[in-house]
C-alpha cells in the first residue's frame, strides 16, 4: 500500500470520527422529551472515542479529540475542559494499551473499557465534589456509568459494521508504524 493510500485511509477515518461526533452532539442537544427521565442517557461520544482508539488509534489523535470534547463540554453545559481532560487522559491510557488488546476477545475489551469509564466518571465526580461544584449524586453517576457501559457493545457494533473501523492486524500495524 502506498504512503498516499495510507494517508487517505487515516484522513477518511478521522472524517468518519468527526461526522459521528457531530451527529452525537446534535442528538444530545435535540430536545426529545421534556419530562424527567428515570434512566440517564449513555455517553455515546465517550464510548465511540474508546472504541475507535482501541481499534485504530490514528483515527482519533489528541489534537482532534481536544476541540471535539471541549465543544461537547460547552454545548452540554459542563465545566469547560474538565470532562474533556478526563476523557483525553482515558483515551491516551487506552491508546497505550491498544496493542495488548488487539487479539483478545470482545469481553476482555469490554472489561477494559468498563474499568476506564469507571475511573473517568469517578474522577470527574470526585473533582466536582472537591471543588464544591453542583453535580448529580454518586448513585446517579453510577447509573449513568452502567448505562454507558451497557451500550458499549452497540457502539462497537456500529464501529465494526457501519463505520468499517476494525482492529488492525499485525502486518497493517507495521505499515502504520505501530508496535506489535
Amino acid at each position: 500500500m502506498s504512503p498516499g493510500a495510507i494517508l487517505f485511509r487515516i484522513w477518511l477515518g478521522r472524517a468518519k470520527f468527526l461526522a459521528c461526533a457531530a451527529v452525537l452532539l446534535f442528538i444530545a442537544l435535540v430536545p426529545v422529551n421534556a419530562s424527567p427521565q428515570l434512566i440517564p442517557g449513555p455517553d455515546l461520544l465517550f464510548g465511540l472515542i474508546l472504541a475507535i482508539v482501541l481499534r485504530r488509534p490514528e483515527f482519533a489523535p489528541f489534537w482532534l479529540l481536544a476541540p471535539v470534547l471541549f465543544l461537547s463540554d460547552i454545548l452540554q453545559m459542563r465545566p469547560p475542559g474538565l470532562w474533556a481532560l478526563i476523557v483525553i487522559l482515558a483515551a491516551e491510557f487506552t491508546r497505550a494499551q491498544e496493542y495488548r488488546f488487539r487479539d483478545l476477545a470482545f469481553p476482555v475489551e469490554w472489561a477494559l473499557v468498563a474499568g476506564v469509564m469507571f475511573a473517568a466518571m469517578s474522577a470527574n465526580h470526585l473533582i466536582l465534589f472537591l471543588t464544591l461544584a453542583a453535580q448529580s449524586s454518586f448513585g446517579a453517576v453510577m447509573l449513568h456509568y452502567l448505562v454507558t457501559v451497557l451500550t458499549y457493545p452497540l457502539v462497537s457494533f456500529i464501529c465494526y459494521f457501519i463505520l468499517q473501523i476494525r482492529k488492525v492486524t499485525p502486518d497493517v500495524a507495521i505499515r502504520f508504524g505501530r508496535r506489535l
